[in-house]
């Protein structure tokens, strides 16, 4: 039974998920490969400017690190405490479920790379979707490995392992959708080859691009083996799998390695542009296809142009001026009443100009030729 002060050996302790001797030198090495990754991560991130990516990769790589110390010290001591146990879980469980939020994140700008009409997806639920899996997870899972480590009680023990089983099927479940999702795209662009947007730079045609994908797709498949054991392995409590430490060191510790060490060695800032950022490419592509449906070319100044006093023209070019000059010239004939022989008129007077005179000059005109001579009157 395990003991009240907090400490139980291996061979007493009731309540413990490790129920064998870990191996020095096998965590040492582990422990020393992930700690070698987060400074290459942090000078990647801000190299190709992907802080963000750059900053979940290295949160799984300390967690590793966190998890691997405490099996060293479990190695180190002859009696080991409930904390040392409490860490090993912890670190080795939560790692790989936020390692896997880093992979979720690449989704968007690599369908933005070949066009948003193979999205098998809508873009607004998509980061709410797989950030809602991982929330979850890590609340069962850190809950789940507390209460299955740190309290000497039974009854807390079995609903910690029963957590702790949840938030793996639940981090599971989280990969597999992700792997339906990349499987439906990559039917969309098979399908539809050759309608690739244009509009973007050619990446999806490089081959740093196609091993980038590659890359993605095995470190993806490496953390589903890797979840699928330790799903096992903590479900099935005592079976030969939980007490076998090379099958642990392998299949979650190296494993858990080779994903993220592709992660890095295909940077997704290096493989898909130097130039990109963090933002991911479909944030980039709304925003310039904003920009392109918000700008308008400048409208056309109207101005007036008066050619003849009573008539006037609108020009619909922008800085000209209609005149009569602009008009070829042409003759016009008018022909009058009571036989008499038609005018011509002068080429040089605009067809448009009224031969009619102004009101004024008629109002005249019709006065004086009424108006009588006085002096003959008298």
């Amino acid at each position: 039974m395990a003991s009240t002060g907090g400490d139980c050996s291996r061979n007493d302790c009731l309540y413990t998920i490790l129920q064998y001797s870990p191996s020095l030198v096998g965590n040492a090495v582990l422990l020393a490969l992930f700690a070698i990754l987060i400074p290459i991560s942090c000078l990647l991130g801000f190299r190709y400017h992907s802080i963000v990516f750059s900053t979940t990769i290295v949160t799984g790589l300390l967690l590793e690190i966190i998890g691997y110390i405490g099996r060293v010290l479990l190695s180190l001591r002859d009696n080991g405490t409930r904390a040392d146990y409490a860490l090993s879980q912890l670190g080795t469980v939560l790692a790989p479920t936020t390692i896997s939020l880093a992979i979720f994140r690449l989704m968007p700008p690599i369908v933005a790379a070949y066009g948003e009409q193979y999205r098998p997806w809508r873009p607004t639920w998509h980061n709410v979707v797989f950030y809602a899996f991982i929330i979850i997870c890590i609340i069962l899972q850190a809950v789940g490995a507390i209460l299955s480590t740190v309290f000497d009680n039974s009854i807390l023990y079995n609903f910690g392992i029963r957590l702790l089983v949840a938030g793996l099927a639940i981090h599971l479940v989280s990969l597999f959708v992700f792997v339906i999702l990349g499987f439906r795209f990559a039917l969309a662009v098979r399908q539809r080859k050759g309608g690739w947007d244009r509009g973007m730079p050619a990446v999806h045609d490089t081959a740093r691009f196609k091993s980038f994908l590659f890359g993605i797709s095995l470190s993806t498949f490496l953390l589903v083996a890797r979840t699928i054991y330790r799903t096992i392995a903590v479900a099935r409590d005592s079976s030969a799998i939980e007490r076998s430490e090379v099958l642990f060191l392998v299949l979650d510790g190296a494993l858990v390695f080779l994903a993220t060490a592709l992660l890095q060695i295909l940077f997704p800032g290096k493989m898909l542009s130097t130039s990109w950022s963090d933002s991911t490419l479909h944030e980039r592509r709304m925003t310039q296809k904003g920009a392109a449906v918000i700008s308008r070319p400048a409208p056309i100044q109207l101005e007036r142009s008066s050619y003849a006093p009573y008539h006037t023209r609108v020009s619909l070019q922008s800085g000209k001026t209609t005149s009569p000059n602009m008009y070829s010239p042409q003759t016009y004939q008018i022909y009058s009443p009571h036989g008499q022989s038609p005018k011509t008129i002068s080429p040089k007077t605009s067809p448009r100009r009224s031969m009619i005179p102004p009101p004024s000059q008629r109002t005249m005109a019709d006065q004086r030729r009424n108006m009588v001579d006085s002096e003959q009157l008298w």
